[in-house]
């Protein structure tokens, strides 16, 4: 994966959004929306800091790919910052922005079980490539959105959390985090998209394959 150099923003930030952790070992992230040039090429990952965990730079690589604006439904979108997220708690996440979205990948011990047994997220389970998974809903958290910079209850954030290995749902498990700054809802189905695209795309999850007939 290649470094790129950050990008100075030439508009105003509008508004820094914290996704609350899960509350179960999850990656907090405080994410800062700003408006950019459209003009500018698609960002690259930003290198990994000293203190990042080592799976941040295959989940970045996994994540900003070329299709993300179409997987999101805006494919003249462009991403505009992929980077590590900044208050992870030694959690493996990146995060990636353009247009409106803000999108978030995180390795986690927190398992799929755990998700579940969880009624105040109201999970709902599901599966992903044959992976039991859950997805799930949180507040996001604005900071700085008014005069005072008092923080406020945000977005929606639409989660779904799959094990790694559809045999062990009590073992390690991909997230994928999405939501819209500019308050509009996400879909299930759009959540589901992303994280079909790309959790088969990292290291550690398992392929599953076809039953054979007559098994």
């Amino acid at each position: 994966m290649t470094a790129g150099k950050t990008r100075r923003n030439t508009g105003a930030t509008v508004t820094t959004a914290a996704l609350a952790a899960a509350g179960l070992g999850g990656a907090a992230w405080v994410m800062t929306v700003a408006r950019t040039e459209q003009a500018e090429p698609p960002a690259a990952c930003v290198a990994a800091r000293p203190t990042d965990p080592p799976g941040y730079a295959a989940l970045c690589a996994a994540l900003n790919r070329p299709d993300l604006p179409a997987l999101l439904g805006t494919p003249k979108d462009r991403v505009s910052v992929a980077q590590p997220a900044l208050f992870a708690f030694g959690t493996a996440t990146a995060e990636v922005r353009l247009g409106t979205y803000v999108v978030a990948l995180t390795e986690s011990s927190t398992t799929v079980e755990e998700i579940a047994g969880t009624s105040r997220y109201l999970p709902h389970s599901v599966t992903l490539l044959d992976h039991p998974a859950q997805t799930y809903s949180t507040d996001a958290m604005t900071f700085g959105s008014d005069a005072q910079g008092k923080a406020g209850i945000g977005p929606r954030v639409e989660r779904l959390i799959a094990a790694q290995d559809p045999g062990v749902p009590g073992g390690r498990t991909f997230e994928v985090a999405v939501f819209r700054n500019d308050g509009r809802p996400v879909d299930d189905a759009t959540v589901h998209r992303v994280a079909e695209a790309v959790f088969p795309t990292l290291p550690g999850w398992s392929i599953t394959s076809p039953t054979s007939p007559g098994n």
